[in-house]
């Protein structure tokens, strides 16, 4: 039985900052609170957060700067973007005020029994399927955490009143701020190297993600576990030892649900997975290996919350690929063209043995990483994305303002560390990407990496944010060059 939820701390409170999280904590609060109970707090200069301060001033509540920002919180609700480490963060502690991330503002304000999707790689894509089967059993899900907003939103955001499973793909980010969220149910995809930057050290980033599993002598009631995964089975045995219930699921002899076989193409997969009451077959418009693990972890979940599996299945079967997530671009080209977010090192080796087990020619793959992550894990995506392409085109991408030479040549020094097919280095995305679809040929793959479906670019901090598309540059690119034959 899931223990009842601790009470939002009194305020005042304190906000930092106002991203889409910031900003819906801040209209929760306000909602329950009143605006005098919240102060706010966020120094960047762009053009949308400055808006929204000066409408939040508009409204009588304070916009604080400088260093007095804590002035009389009693109570920090911080965005997922900052960071534990931040200076205002330490004064908080040294005041020892309660700081919670807003993913467990909201899920103290609800009492909807909420599924927790975490794990480095394949959050996104098993989270849309977890949604699928809730709602095609009729449970009237809600979608949210780390998603886009064309898919759900902050926790905080949605409705209290309202009833229904929530499913929420979390983040280490998120994980790491909630001192006492235990979800009602928790999957956990893999561990491997990303946010090194953030955490420090993967032990670091390991206990951010323990947290959504097990809190001191508790654990959550249903945990889906990978057991390839090391750091799995290791929160296998934590649940057990605290009388939680798990269900493993991989590809070795331990998983409960085990992938048995995947023959996979570009435009999806026939997966074999072997289950507790005998084999299922699933005709997926999934691809790849990697997305057969994370079918057999929805289907887990969905039997351990006692889903019918009839809906299951036809809930699974029916699952598109996520935007830009190796999703396959129409084209009138003889060749195919594949956008993916793979940026880490494990996901870049997945997703291009994907497509090298699915292509008839040659594996084009350009790929361009934002410089948020620490060298060591730009060099491994880089050797692993040589290793698998046939001719590698290396660019430079930006997010936040980072400069793009700091991500390529950590991709760089990776890729040139091993001898495997073509390398270039183009440092414009726009003319890498030119580069790559000009290279191929009928039966050809060409693969855009490391961005999927974020469209947001900006290089150098005082820089106005601009959009970048991977799919609508590669569109336009491909409608304005001469159709060659095949």
């Amino acid at each position: 039985m899931t223990a009842p939820r601790p009470a939002v701390p009194p305020g005042p409170y304190l906000v930092l900052g106002l991203g889409r999280a910031g900003q819906a904590a801040v209209e929760a609060l306000c909602s329950r609170f009143g605006p005098g109970a919240v102060r706010v707090w966020d120094d960047s200069q762009g053009p949308v957060v400055s808006a929204y301060k000066a409408g939040l001033e508009a409204r009588g509540i304070s916009v604080l700067p400088g260093p007095e920002v804590l002035g009389d919180a009693s109570a920090v609700i911080k965005s997922p973007g900052i960071s534990l480490h931040h200076p205002l963060l330490a004064a908080a502690r040294a005041r020892r005020l309660p700081v919670i991330d807003e993913l467990e503002l909201g899920w103290r304000f609800s009492t909807r029994p909420l599924v927790a999707i975490t794990g480095t790689n394949g959050k996104s894509t098993t989270t849309g399927l977890v949604f699928a089967a809730l709602a095609a059993a009729g449970e009237r899900p809600a979608l949210a955490g780390n998603t886009d907003s064309s898919r759900g939103g902050p926790l905080s955001a949605l409705p209290p009143e309202a009833d229904g499973w929530v499913v929420a793909e979390v983040s280490s980010y998120q994980a790491e701020g909630c001192p006492a969220l235990l979800p009602s149910a928790s999957v956990l995809t893999n561990l491997t190297r990303d946010h090194l930057h953030r955490h420090g050290t993967m032990s670091a980033y390991a206990a951010a993600k323990r947290k959504l599993f097990v809190r001191g002598a508790r654990a959550v009631p249903l945990a889906v576990l990978n057991v390839d995964d090391g750091f799995g089975r290791r929160l296998a045995r934590e649940v057990d030892a605290r009388g939680g219930r798990v269900l493993r699921y991989g590809r070795g002899p331990d998983a409960d649900y085990r992938v048995l076989d995947c023959a996979s193409n570009l435009h999806g997969s026939v997966v074999e997975i072997g289950a507790p009451t005998g084999r299922v077959q699933l005709r997926t418009r999934l691809s790849g290996d990697h997305n057969a693990e994370n079918l057999a972890a929805a289907l887990a979940l969905a039997d351990g919350l006692d889903l019918p599996r009839s809906s299951t299945l036809r809930a699974l079967a029916k699952m598109v690929p996520l935007p830009g997530r190796l999703e396959v671009l129409e084209t009138a080209a003889p060749f195919d063209v594949i956008v993916d977010f793979a940026h880490t090192p494990d996901a870049v080796r997945r997703t291009l043995a994907a497509l090298r087990q699915a292509r008839k020619g040659r594996l084009i793959v350009v790929l361009g990483t934002v410089a948020r992550g620490e060298r060591l894990t730009r060099e491994a995506a880089g050797r692993a994305a040589r290793a698998e392409a046939d001719h590698l085109i290396l660019c430079a991408s930006s997010l936040h303002g980072e400069p793009p030479l700091v991500a390529l040549s950590g991709l760089l020094a990776g890729a040139r560390s091993i001898e495997q097919g073509t390398l270039e280095v183009i440092l414009d995305r726009r003319r890498a990407i030119a580069r790559g679809l000009a290279l191929a040929r009928a039966g050809d793959v060409v693969a855009i990496l490391g961005r999927g479906p974020v469209s947001r670019r900006s290089y150098g901090a005082k820089a106005r944010p601009g959009t970048f598309d991977d799919r609508e540059v590669a569109r336009e690119l491909l409608l304005a060059s001469p159709r060659r034959p095949s």
